[in-house]
């Protein structure tokens, strides 16, 4: 007898459980990124390109970042320190593990620049950290990233 009460309350449970959920109002778009199922799916005019990065340099002028291009060259790219900014054209995410660090640049679905951002290591003494020693001349003076492939 206990048995069928136990059985009875849970489906009773439930089946209260699938009514509410059933009557809850889906979630509209009011610009918080979800569609009116209450999903992320919107589609994006932003195009991500993710590349490993094996050095990073820094300079008061900016950040020399050296990346893998292809599966045994490498080629660089300078991002100026005044693109580092709230709302600018560069952010850059520091922390730990094994992904570390990595580039991920944005590009629009005309081809054109976005934005990037640059995870590295947090520590500086990481081996994947160094300094730009001298003038680096007119390298930093840069309007538009194009990656090498």
């Amino acid at each position: 007898m206990k048995r069928k009460m136990i059985i009875a309350a849970c489906i009773l449970v439930a089946t209260g459980f699938m009514a509410f959920a059933q009557g809850a109002p889906a979630a509209s778009p009011a610009g918080n990124g979800l569609d009116s199922s209450g999903s992320i799916r919107m589609t994006s005019d932003l195009y991500p390109v993710r590349v490993d990065v094996t050095k990073i340099y820094s300079h008061s002028q900016g950040l020399k970042v050296v990346y893998r291009k292809g599966g045994s060259s490498f080629a660089e790219l300078f991002i100026p320190s005044s693109w580092f900014v709230p709302g600018g054209k560069a952010a850059l995410m520091r922390g730990y593990g094994p992904e570390y660090p990595y580039l991920v640049v944005y590009y629009s679905s005309d081809g054109s620049f976005s934005h990037l951002k640059l995870y590295a290591m947090r520590n500086l003494k990481d081996a994947t950290w160094g300094v730009i020693d001298g003038d680096p001349g007119d390298r930093f003076k840069v309007e538009t990233v194009k990656l090498e492939f």
